[in-house]
């Protein structure tokens, strides 16, 4: 059995304890249904985030209710799964519109619902300082100014395409929760790179996400309580 390197090891917990300790910081909930605006000086914003409007997305009517996690980037292979899927159903006649897929993105994972923007401007920049363990997960080569690799279609894909973010986002009904603990995990990581706080880089990574990506308290959560709702469970890296 492959053993994780303790350097590792000990860069994930290190990972963990920095999450916690400032989750610690900020309350999850400012009230019964949603978090307001961060105060002014507080060293990391709540998190801003609508019980009530998670209840009523995940509500909406499907015939088929998929969940696909990811803990990893894995070359963007969550969103290929999905893609695979909603080209299955395709090939079934069925309507997209009575297909409702989510995605859950937690630990590394998140980075692939940042916005050209974020990994313009932050993660691209500040790639070669980053943790062996969350580097490792980047692409090998990171060109300036490229963007998130996984965000849009290949010039020459055909327009029933569904591999990358926007096919899906474009064609799908495709909702995406993005931890809230790693969010601050990556905050605190980054913001020295950049020369920054953390606040504020957690606010440019929230404000950053894609479209139709909303941040939970814990991705970990979200992945049972997806489940919870009917949604069936493709975890695709662990």
């Amino acid at each position: 059995m492959q053993r994780t390197p303790p350097s590792m090891m000990s860069s994930r917990k290190d990972f963990i304890a920095v999450s916690a300790a400032l989750a610690a910081l900020a309350p999850l909930f400012e009230s019964p249904h949603a978090a307001s605006a961060a105060p002014t000086g507080a060293a990391m914003p709540p998190l801003q985030f609508d019980l009530s409007s998670f209840e009523t997305t995940l509500a909406a009517p499907a015939t088929h209710r998929h969940l696909f996690a990811s803990k990893l980037t894995d070359e963007g292979d969550v969103f290929d799964a999905i893609g695979n899927t909603m080209s299955a159903y395709r090939l079934l006649g069925t309507s997209f519109s009575s297909v409702f897929p989510v995605a859950v993105l937690y630990h590394v994972a998140i980075s692939l619902a940042f916005d050209d923007a974020v990994w313009n401007e932050i993660l691209i920049p500040a790639a070669a300082h980053l943790p062996t363990w969350i580097r490792a997960t980047l692409p090998t080569v990171l060109k300036p100014g490229s963007g998130n690799p996984y965000l849009h279609a290949a010039a020459a894909a055909r327009p029933d395409d569904l591999s990358s973010i926007d096919a899906l986002l474009a064609q799908t009904r495709l909702q995406l929760y993005i931890c809230n603990n790693a969010l601050y995990g990556f905050s605190m990581n980054l913001a020295g790179l950049i020369d920054e706080s953390p606040g504020t880089t957690y606010s440019r990574l929230t404000q950053g996400l894609v479209p139709r990506a909303a941040v939970v308290p814990a991705g970990v959560w979200a992945v049972h309580a997806v489940q919870e709702r009917g949604f069936t469970l493709l975890q695709t890296s662990l």
